[in-house]
């Protein structure tokens, strides 16, 4: 027996009981890290919520407590627990039988029967009859089915089944039933599938749509027991999941046969068959407890999708066997490749084909396809933990959320254990994902195809590649590398390289490409032989890699190197990735994996690399006789050149960076890059401070040493991972950074001593070292302290700049420098330099752009589009840096300034308007608050429309209330006070101090940085100052944007998940002319119903409107983003720079955000591209955030295409033969180079006695 009774009315309180949707938890999420302020909003808006509802619930318990206690038998009123407990189907005993005569009974029913067959759509007022009888009177209707027949009901009904006129009272309701019943299954059945669409209006659509169907399975679960409904349901979805698999199976666009089909249809269903669950879970939540969900998931879901699944298979390898047999009659012949003949008497279990590599890729796929939709399942389960609120569960689903064993019995699911019985049970279930067993049958085939077909691209691979060596091409032809789904959990993007051989990429990509195959069939069979092939395949490319890097340089060049240390080192990672994927067995033996033998050869091919660049530097390329003629009396050229071998020198390590970047992985490139300088410099080091020079030779000493010493100032750039590791580097690191400052420093004082003039040495040093003394220089001389670029360019690094970290213009040129010169984007140092001195670099490019031109210069489509797309990019980093709340607005102020488009923010609401990119991303950051608010608003409307509105709408004839027995004290609700309560006026009320209350929660969850924005913007509006002063400008346009959706006809109908009636339409354009009076914003007299409305808020609300406003523009106000940023505000109002060490969370953050990545690398190619322009306007004397272009832009936008290869631009070897960075090198300038020898000795005064000896003895 059943019986429903409404658990939470309306009470009555000064505003909560007037006002329940005001303290609804609204989706109002806050962006990325919330500040202190809005932090501490959201905890008091949260816990004022939850006294609210507490508050609710005990009023409503108290009511309970007093209409229970005349239906409760026992001496005492019965206690609110014992209230609640009075529900339970255990307890229902207790309740006072009520006896009522069978013909008054059967009357009754017959009038309803009567109703339901002779006149259509009246099934909502019936049952709304029906659900007001039991509630108001406790009588509970008569039920039957599996579980009644089992067992005699715990409650009296209101007959016993002992006569004929019993009988046909039971049969009369029965037939009642059936008809509630397929009015209600007729709503429950989806007019259409879930879209895939995870976008805020359809998840709208989702929340209404599930709420409808909790309330057809209550109102079913009334009906029937609740077990009968949920098996009925479960079914109804069974049929519905095997309608959208045969579906997609059905219809091939590109008429596909076979297992591309197979693939095809499953990768289609997959998203839909995802988005089916996912709104399963939340209605299910909502009427069973997680073990039933769980069990129902498992049969109507899982089961429903193995079984199609192997029905599909088999069907497919009938096809096969038969186009095989047919093709074994007419040939007589197999082939490995294509197919092999089963002999046609074997049995079932002893049928033998060969699969195509063709077939074997389409599983594949559909081994890709399910193993996603598993996790996608899987994550979606886990949140069934979140979801049920209720209390505790009789199952804890942590841990549970798992894969059956392998080898599970599929004839577990053949369904010897009724579904109803499964669903009572409370022992721990987990989710029964069993698809792979289709696959079973053809693992034989699948080894064999999978070792065959690897194999043979292998051979194949290997073949074209000697082919091409032994044509006379010494150089390998490289691919690019893309990073793959998953690959970033094993292995970070920053250390996999960007090109490798074209033969290993193309082996690698089929072992990538079966991967998935290896993981889902878990059949020790397959597995065995993927790692068993594997580990053939990869040997046979590192011993082709180990055989290649031995023919360089005799045979190869050296260029080959690079890409023969690339291509060993994805190996590598890709082999790790493998038994990273494949670890979770240990009945398979991994070692067979060459993880170490990569690793190995890795080692050999950098040794390799680093030792002949060494070797060739100095046996080679420093090996200048004539240069190096030191006791030659004539000087060199006249002192009007360097030594060939340092031009040289420079040349080699340029192109050797040029290979490296092109190619080897980021980190490794640079370190491979900073060893060989470092090695290099020592050599340098060893020559130079051995030189006895003539007198003549004097100057080309200087004059070299300042030629090494430019060039590795330049190298330095593209070493250097920070500013930190660059200008003041740790001295207990012991890296090649650090050992390259060091050496440097010892040049430099070689030069000091060799080539000083003897009248400043002596007077410097007559009164010999002071190792003990504390002088300044001398200890900025020290081994690792940058003391050498100051003196080799004291204009780029003054020695105020050295000693601590000054934001400025010269500081902003190391981040440019930073940034152009590494071997790929590195995340935080381009987000760095983007916030460095309030986001100079920006505003430069901003400024020097088209964008900024006063003048209509003809612009191409691509570059505005490139133009649009960069300024996109821009705001969707600077947008989420809560903590940095100024940026976004000073990047962008000087473009709206030059623009004058401050106004743009005035009139957001007004769509009608052509604008700018740039407000098309602000309007779509604050869609987010406002698609949630009048979701709810419209869910608002539906309620009252739908749940008394057909009764209201429908009223029942005199002839059916008539019949209703009189022992039941039923009183029928006039309709017409139901329609006054309801009445517009109180629903706008209603909606209108809903929308109030959560309006500083909507503030809040708006990003700080485009909060700020809206309060600069504010201050450029002076003009409107009068309209904005009660509000502020951003919560002004955040409730225009509300009005404006909420006379949006396409805007309603997207967050909602039934078409919206011309009524339900009225009261939300009656709610924005409310609003719109009440922010001074209407256009026309107002209508007499808006003054209602608002009269009757401020009578039961005073003032609450003006408090909520104002408490909504707080969050706008300078105090808040000043607490954000510690209290320290800069003189211009900038942004306070987070550390180094700071930017790291920030952009990892940056990263994982969708779109961030991209985002960052098409910043770092613009900045790249304008590079020239950029390091001008810094250098130059005028202040650069100042001066804007006159004439044609001069700035190029990179477009997000263009961005993401990642590619240096090739070597030119006539342009690095004679340039150092972006200058070409002067040498006849370097002679006379004027040196500070005051500034320049005293800090040698550090030298040891032994060192300086020596080289004093040498000049």
């Amino acid at each position: 027996m059943k019986t429903l009774v409404p658990l939470f009315k309306g009470y009555e309180m000064e505003w909560p009981g007037d006002f329940p949707h005001d303290h609804a938890f609204v989706d109002l999420l806050m962006s990325d890290v919330p500040g202190e302020v809005d932090l501490q909003h959201l905890i008091r808006d949260t816990e004022e919520k939850l006294k609210l509802n507490a508050s609710s619930i005990e009023q409503n318990l108290r009511e309970l407590q007093g209409k229970i206690g005349e239906a409760w038998i026992g001496e005492r009123v019965p206690s609110p627990t014992e209230c609640l407990q009075w529900f339970s189907q255990r307890n229902l005993s207790s309740l006072k039988p009520i006896s009522t005569g069978y013909q008054e009974l059967l009357d009754f029913l017959k009038a309803l029967q009567h109703l339901l067959k002779t006149q259509e759509a009246r099934e909502e007022a019936v049952l709304q009859l029906l659900l007001n009888i039991s509630s108001q009177c406790g009588v509970a209707f008569p039920c039957s089915g599996p579980l009644s027949e089992q067992g005699h009901s715990p409650v009296p009904p209101v007959c016993s089944v002992r006569d004929d006129l019993a009988l046909e009272v039971q049969e009369t309701w029965d037939d009642v039933r059936l008809l509630l019943r397929r009015h209600l299954l007729d709503k429950l059945q989806p007019a259409e599938e879930p879209s895939q669409s995870g976008q805020s209006a359809e998840g709208s659509i989702i929340s209404s749509r599930v709420a409808q169907k909790i309330l057809i399975l209550q109102q079913l679960s009334f009906l029937y027991p609740e077990t009968e409904v949920l098996v009925k349901y479960q079914a109804l979805q069974s049929r519905r999941v095997l309608g959208l698999l045969r579906s997609t199976q059905t219809c091939s666009p590109g008429g596909e046969r076979g297992f591309d089909r197979l693939a095809l249809g499953f990768q289609t269903a997959s998203p839909y068959f995802c988005a089916m669950l996912s709104e399963e879970i939340h209605i299910l939540n909502g009427i069973a407890e997680p073990h039933s969900i769980l069990t129902f998931l498992n049969q109507a879901y899982l089961s429903t999708l193995t079984q199609e699944l192997s029905f599909l298979m088999e069907r497919e390898v009938e096809a096969v066997l038969k186009d095989n047999t047919a093709h074994g009659g007419k040939t007589g012949k197999s082939s490995s490749k294509k197919s092999a003949v089963a002999p046609q008497e074997a049995p079932r279990r002893a049928r033998n084909f060969c699969l195509t590599s063709h077939q074997l890729k389409c599983l594949t796929q559909l081994a890709v396809a399910l193993l996603e939709l598993e996790r996608n399942v899987d994550d979606l389960a886990t949140e069934l933990g979140f979801l049920n609120c209720a209390g505790e569960s009789a199952c804890s689903l942590r841990g549970i959320l798992k894969n059956v064993r392998d080898d599970m019995d599929m004839t577990a699911l053949d369904g010897k254990t009724m579904p109803d019985m499964l669903l009572q049970s409370t022992e721990a279930v987990c989710l029964e994902f069993e698809w792979r067993a289709a696959f079973r049958e053809l693992v034989p085939q699948m080894a064999h195809c999978v070792k065959v077909f690897l194999e043979d691209v292998c051979s194949k691979s290997l073949h074209r590649e000697q082919t091409t060596y032994t044509s006379g091409s010494t150089l390998i032809p490289l691919v690019n590398i893309s990073l793959r789904h998953g690959t970033e959990l094993t292995c970070p993007e920053k250390d996999i390289p960007k090109r490798i051989a074209k033969f290993c990429a193309d082996v690698l990509e089929e072992l990538d490409a079966l991967l998935p195959l290896a993981v889902a069939c878990k059949d020790d069979t397959l597995r065995s032989c993927y790692v068993e092939v594997c580990g053939r395949v990869t040997f046979a490319l590192l011993a082709r890699l180990e055989e290649r890097s031995g023919q360089v340089p005799t045979l190869a060049p050296l260029k080959n190197l690079p890409t023969l240390l690339a291509s060993s080192i994805y190996i590598q990672q890709r082999v790790t990735h493998y038994e990273s994927q494949l670890r979770d067995t240990t009945r398979i033996p991994l070692t067979l994996l060459p993880i170490q033998k990569s690793q190995d050869v890795t080692a050999a091919v950098h040794e390799l690399l680093t030792s002949y660049c060494i070797h060739v530097c100095a046996t080679s390329i420093l090996q200048d006789a004539e240069s190096h003629y030191w006791a030659d009396p004539k000087p060199f050229y006249e002192g009007e050149r360097c030594s060939f071998s340092i031009q040289m020198w420079h040349y080699f390590i340029s192109g050797l960076r040029s290979d490296l970047w092109g190619s080897v992985s980021p980190v490794l490139a640079q370190q491979t890059l900073a060893q060989v300088l470092a090695q290099t410099l020592e050599l340098l080091l060893q020559r130079y401070s051995r030189a006895q020079p003539s007198y003549k030779r004097l100057c080309q000493i200087r004059v070299d040493i300042t030629a090494i010493l430019l060039c590795v100032e330049e190298l330095m750039w593209s070493l250097c991972g920070s500013v930190e590791e660059l200008v003041r580097p740790c001295l207990a690191s012991g890296n090649w950074v650090s050992c390259i400052h060091s050496l440097c420093n010892q040049l430099l004082s070689v030069c000091a001593i060799l080539s000083a003039p003897l009248p400043q040495l002596y007077s410097t040093f007559q009164n010999g070292l002071s190792e003990g003394t504390s002088n300044t220089l001398a200890k900025a001389n020290s081994s690792h302290a940058p003391f050498w670029l100051n003196v080799i360019n004291p204009a780029l690094f003054p020695q105020e700049l050295l000693r601590e970290s000054v934001s400025c213009e010269g500081s902003a040129l190391w981040l440019l420098k930073l940034v152009t010169s590494g071997p790929g984007c590195c995340p935080v140092i381009v987000l760095q330099a983007m916030l460095h001195s309030d986001c100079l670099l920006l505003r430069l490019l901003l400024s020097h752009s088209h964008l900024c031109l006063d003048s209509e210069a003809e612009v191409s489509l691509e570059a505005q589009k490139a133009a649009a797309e960069f300024v996109e990019a821009v705001f969707a980093i600077l947008s989420s840096l809560n903590n940095v709340p100024r940026a976004l607005a000073l990047a962008l102020e000087g473009y709206l300034d030059r623009r004058h488009l401050w106004d743009h923010f005035y009139n957001l609401a007004d769509t009608a308007k052509e604008a700018p990119a740039l407000f098309k991303c602000i309007r779509t950051v604050m869609s987010k608050p406002i698609s949630s608010l009048i979701s709810h608003l419209v869910s608002m409307i539906q309620t009252c429309e739908d749940l008394p509105g057909t009764l209201l709408r429908q009223d029942l004839p005199e002839s059916v209330l008539a019949k209703i027995p009189k022992e039941w004290n039923y009183t029928p609700q006039d309709a017409k006070t139901k329609h006054i309560s309801k009445s517009n006026i109180t629903l706008a009320i209603q909606a209108l101090s809903f929308i109030f209350t959560h309006l500083p929660s909507a503030v809040a969850s708006l990003p700080l940085p485009v909060r700020f924005l809206f309060y600069m913007a504010e201050k450029h509006l002076s003009q409107h100052a009068r309209q904005l002063r009660p509000t502020g400008l951003l919560v002004w346009t955040l409730l225009g944007c509300l009005c404006q959706g909420l006379e949006d006809g396409e805007t309603l109908e997207l967050v909602s998940a039934q078409p919206l009636e011309r009524g339900a339409k009225e009261r939300l354009a009656l709610l924005s002319e409310c609003l719109q009076v009440s922010l001074g914003q209407q256009k026309g007299v107002p209508k007499p119903t808006v003054h209602k409305v608002l009269q009757g808020l401020e009578e039961k609300k005073p003032k609450w409107s003006s408090m909520q406003l104002q408490k909504a523009r707080k969050f706008c106000s300078e105090s808040v983003f000043e607490r954000v940023e510690s209290g320290v505000v800069q003189e211009r109002g900038g942004p306070v720079e987070p550390p180094e060490q700071k930017m790291w969370p920030e952009s990892l953050a940056v990263c994982q955000g969708a779109g961030g990545i991209q985002n960052l690398r098409q910043i770092h190619h613009t900045i790249q591209l304008n590079e020239g322009l950029l390091r001008s306007k810094l250098a130059s004397a005028e202040d650069p955030s100042t001066s804007f272009p006159e004439g044609l832009s001069s700035v190029q936008f990179s477009s997000a295409v263009s961005s993401q290869s990642g590619l240096p631009p090739p070597f030119n070897p006539l342009y690095y033969f004679d340039h150092v960075d972006h200058a070409k090198l002067d040498q006849s300038a370097l002679s006379e180079r004027e040196w500070d020898w005051a500034q320049l000795l005293p800090s040698n005064q550090r030298l040891s006695q032994v060192t300086f000896r020596v080289l004093l003895a040498n000049r």
